[in-house]
């Protein structure tokens, strides 16, 4: 009896550390991680200043960025996707496509995901559109299988070689002090509280999302007019972004 509530309690624990370790969370936060210690180790701490885990109120919500780089060469706002498989998507797409052997899973693309970060940073430190860049590291062992942008990379060493490519000075050292202290003084305090609001805040939004991708373009979610097939005759909705975006909706 002794030795079955013995491996019984040696179980438990062990189970549920593997569920946490296995979980979409814990993921994020390990490639996360990986980033922050390749940028430490690759990059000047000197001249590329990382502020990390940033969590930042906009309008009635939150957004939250994975890392900060604030240097001489720009501000480089980075989203990291811990990935494997195949990873398939184009900039203009708005949702992209992750292949594991049959098994497809289906993910907002992170450029536009990033993209909210990125119009966040610039409005609070009022910086030019060209000093603050939109990033994507995907880490893990994934493999891209369409043509990506420069701006989307693989590992640390990508991510290191993408920001060695800015070599303009923007900022003298003072304007780096100061978006730093903006950062600093404006982010939430990193704590559990704060991080359960900001998942509360993004489910709020993905609700909106799938709300409007269910009356808008089904490839970027923006709004729709009524066209018409100048061969067949027949009347359709097109994507107002045409011809940046080809997405089409049958009318009933």
């Amino acid at each position: 009896m002794i030795s079955y509530w013995y491996w019984l309690l040696l179980f438990v624990p062990i189970l549920a550390l593997s569920r946490i370790l296995g979980s979409v969370w814990s993921k994020g936060k390990l490639g996360e991680h990986t980033v922050n210690v390749g940028i430490s180790r690759l990059l000047d701490q000197n001249a590329y200043r990382l502020i990390k885990n940033v969590t930042l109120p906009i309008g009635d919500g939150t957004t939250q960025i994975d890392h900060l780089i604030v240097s001489p060469f720009g501000i480089f706002v980075i989203e990291t996707k811990n990935m494997k498989g195949w990873i398939f998507g184009q900039s203009n797409q708005a949702q992209w496509t992750q292949v594991v052997y049959r098994f497809k899973n289906k993910f907002q693309n992170p450029i536009l995901q990033n993209s909210l970060h990125v119009d966040t940073v610039r409005a609070l430190l009022g910086l030019r559109p060209d000093h603050v860049y939109n990033v994507v590291v995907f880490v893990g062992a994934c493999t891209f299988k369409t043509e990506m942008p420069p701006e989307v990379v693989h590992g640390v060493l990508g991510l290191s070689d993408f920001i060695r490519t800015k070599q303009v000075r923007l900022f003298p050292e003072d304007e780096i002090h100061r978006c730093i202290a903006c950062i600093q003084a404006s982010r939430l305090n990193p704590s559990f509280r704060t991080e359960r609001a900001h998942v509360r805040n993004v489910k709020k939004r993905i609700f909106a999302r799938a709300d409007k991708f269910r009356h808008g373009c089904p490839r970027c979610g923006g709004a729709m007019a009524e066209q018409v097939n100048s061969r067949t005759g027949e009347r359709f909705l097109g994507c107002k972004r045409f011809p940046q975006c080809r997405g089409t909706r049958s009318l009933p």
